[in-house]
């Protein structure tokens, strides 16, 4: 057991927590955080670095660029280090590759080494009192270790939507996305049948990839609309990712929020970028020229349940076009759900808080909806927090609060670790001044 009381603790170091560091760093207090994280070490989308994928985001909004030009940590300086600035701008590409955004990535959580523990999964939440009978928070690893912390940082990444046709099926054959390459790559060796459930970009570079695989005999896309849509990338509406709509958004009353969300879906979900739409028309028009059935879309169709015949046999998918309501069904020997992830919410594929906070739910304030309230600085405030705030921020977890550039977009990561790292500041300075007058007391 660990019963050092960090003044920061940080679940997660991902890109979110990542950038946090480096702005903690900048403001002289990277030596108050501490992080852990359960990977053995850093990584970012290994499930799904795929031949030519790229990161659909300007590689100058990075973890740090946006606030501080001169910071060693930039993509820049990250190309500059290893002499391929040049040759990256020679290839006049619009995004980088995921695969050297997260060798980007790595490269800085390599300065940040001394400041997170790999390894160490966060599996319990608590309060505790402290030395001095305020609260801290308590975290408890499956490894066995606990970590104590004045104010907590959840950087986890949201929860991976499950349809509730797939709950207690997912497994070798049937999994989500975040858990693809791995998944794939087990079933190497087997003819199979592939199903790719959503229209999402995440979606689309599956079926791409997949019609790579020599053992993938078939790949059959299911998705409820008329097929891949072409992303809104109009400047006006990717204004969703800049820090003044962060401003507008978090104001509004939570109805008003969850219209706009809506009003505003296509920006960021269910829909792909050109070149992969491109990619796949071309795939299918060689299809069908030559008459092969390998590629199936399916459109305008809805799972209304599963099957998995004994002995390892295919799964069975009802489906029903959502238009005519007629029934069918859909054989596959593997099932990948590229179905997105939760927000905080109380539709049927959400969640009213993240799972780690199970700990703290009695103490978390609520809306009128009982979602917690998050504040425009990323935390919730715990009541009764006494004789000093107790707070948890969420850092890439607010989308249902602070709009579409928190849904885990790279976009927003330098800015809202400024938000957060000022609040943390505040909090600080506001604990040392109400420890002040007691220690006055004293002499």
């Amino acid at each position: 057991m660990n019963n050092q009381a960090y003044p920061v603790l940080g679940i997660g170091f991902g890109p979110a927590n990542l950038s946090l560091a480096v702005a903690l760093q900048e403001f002289g207090s990277l030596d108050r955080a501490h992080f852990i994280e359960r990977s053995p070490g850093f990584q970012w989308q290994d499930e799904q670095l795929l031949s030519g994928a790229d990161i659909q985001n300007n590689p100058f909004r990075d973890l740090v660029m946006p606030r501080n030009q001169d910071s060693p940590h930039t993509f820049v300086k990250y190309l500059a280090s290893r002499g391929a600035l040049t040759d990256y701008l020679h290839l006049n590409a619009k995004f980088p590759l995921r695969r050297e955004y997260a060798g980007y990535l790595a490269w800085v959580a390599d300065a940040f080494a001394a400041s997170v523990d790999y390894g160490q999964s966060a599996a319990e939440l608590s309060l505790v009192d402290g030395a001095d009978g305020a609260e801290l928070f308590s975290v408890e690893t499956r490894e066995g270790r606990r970590y104590l912390g004045e104010a907590l940082i959840v950087g986890t990444g949201r929860s991976p939507r499950i349809p509730h046709q797939f709950l207690g099926s997912t497994g070798k054959t049937v999994f989500h996305s975040t858990r693809y390459l791995s998944s794939i790559n087990a079933l190497r060796h087997r003819d199979i049948r592939v199903a790719v459930v959503g229209a999402s970009q995440s979606a689309i570079e599956i079926v791409l990839d997949l019609l790579e695989r020599p053992n993938v005999r078939q790949v059959i896309s299911i998705q409820r609309g008329i097929g891949f849509r072409l992303k809104d990338t109009s400047p006006y509406s990717r204004q969703v990712f800049l820090p003044d709509f962060v401003d507008y958004f978090h104001p509004l009353p939570a109805e008003t929020r969850r219209r706009l969300r809506a009003e505003l879906h296509s920006i960021n979900y269910a829909a792909c970028d050109q070149d992969v739409i491109d990619r796949l028309v071309g795939t299918q028009r060689e299809y069908e020229l030559t008459g092969s059935a390998r590629l199936r879309l399916q459109p305008f169709t809805e799972i209304t349940g599963l099957d998995t015949a004994p002995r390892g046999g295919p799964h069975r998918l009802s489906v029903r076009d959502v238009n005519h309501l007629t029934q069918d069904t859909v054989d596959a020997d593997v099932i990948v759900l590229a179905t997105g992830f939760k927000d905080f919410g109380t539709g049927p594929d959400d969640e009213p808080y993240h799972p780690l906070l199970e700990g703290v739910a009695h103490r978390l304030p609520l809306d009128g909806d009982g979602i917690p309230v998050v504040g425009r600085d990323y935390a919730i405030e715990l009541k009764a927090s006494t004789p000093r705030p107790l707070k948890v921020y969420l850092n890439g977890l607010c989308e249902a609060s602070h709009g579409m550039g928190d849904a885990g977009a790279l976009a927003m990561l330098s800015v809202r670790a400024s938000d957060i790292s000022r609040s943390l500041l505040s909090l600080r300075d506001t604990r040392a001044s109400r420890r002040r007058p007691a220690a006055q007391a004293l002499r």
